[in-house]
């Protein structure tokens, strides 16, 4: 099973116990719903768990149960469910309504209604990718109900990115955060875990590839200044110039010479008497400068 399907599997066994609640689910699940010329509804599920649900949830919801067709295609497996009931029929129509918005289409009559409607959403017309591949959750649906979910989940402080594919819309999220939030409100318990857990690893991972990366540049650098230390005092020594400097200065030089491969630290370090690094610093730039006046 992908983390999708596993994830699906997982709040489809989440019980809803109050009435507002069953009605908010049975909503978020004919989100995708459509209907014919014959005042059919139909919807389809790519999933046995959540067709089982949505029978369960309708047939209660309804007051009568939906009929179901089972069929593959290209190795994917589908559960068409059809219905007829006056008052589904006009929910479904509220929801193409041009002046449709969430207070005037969905019932909400307790704090949890919201979670369970989202979570009937996902598991009509949602989709996550797999954690520790990437972090992608998005919704897709008709145009004409888009703006509601958009709303929706807006009005619930998780504005969502669009995309248009195939006639259809999607709303989507790739931030780590929003995704954990919004699986959290949706019920899971476990396919959480497995997103904080992947999100954890990955941060290790850039943590760990960051220092590598500021290691691997300190030594460039390091390399770079020995280079070019070492090019001013073969200058300095070509031309006769190196005995004319300071002793300090000779010193400094000599101790380069013979350790090119040494940081600044390291060149401190072997320095006697001591220096500091500024101090070093200082020298290396004079040797430098006297170089460049040949």
């Amino acid at each position: 099973m992908t983390f999708a399907e596993k994830l699906r599997a997982e709040l489809a066994t989440v019980t809803v116990k109050p009435n507002c609640c069953r009605r908010a689910l049975a909503e978020g699940l004919l989100l995708g719903a459509e209907i014919d010329g014959q005042r059919q509804i139909h919807v389809r599920y790519t999933q046995e768990a959540v067709a089982e649900l949505a029978v369960e949830i309708l047939s209660r919801q309804y007051g009568k149960a939906p009929e179901v067709t089972q069929w593959g295609k290209c190795g994917h497996r589908y559960w068409d469910l059809s219905l007829s009931a006056p008052s589904c029929l006009k929910y479904l129509r509220s929801l193409d309504a041009e002046d449709a918005c969430v207070d005037s289409v969905f019932h909400f009559q307790c704090d949890a209604c919201r979670s369970v409607f989202l979570r009937g959403v996902f598991l009509a017309v949602g989709t996550v990718s797999d954690p520790h591949k990437s972090f992608h959750l998005e919704f897709k649906l008709p145009h004409a109900r888009m703006r509601l979910l958009s709303a929706f989940l807006t009005e619930m402080s998780y504005p969502a990115r669009t995309v248009t594919r195939n006639g259809q819309a999607g709303i989507y999220y790739k931030d780590s955060s929003s995704i954990e939030e919004l699986v959290t409100v949706m019920g899971s318990g476990t396919g959480i875990f497995e997103i904080m857990n992947s999100r954890i690893e990955r941060e290790i991972r850039n943590n760990e590839n960051r220092a590598t990366n500021c290691v691997a540049r300190n030594i460039e650098k390091t390399i770079a200044a020995a280079t070019r230390h070492i090019e001013a005092i073969n200058k300095l020594m070509e031309a006769g110039k190196l005995e004319s400097l300071p002793e300090a200065l000779q010193e400094t030089a000599r101790q380069r010479y013979a350790n090119p491969d040494a940081s600044l630290d390291e060149l401190v370090a072997i320095h006697v008497p001591s220096i500091s690094k500024s101090g070093l610093n200082h020298r290396l730039q004079k040797i430098m400068e006297a170089a460049d006046e040949i």
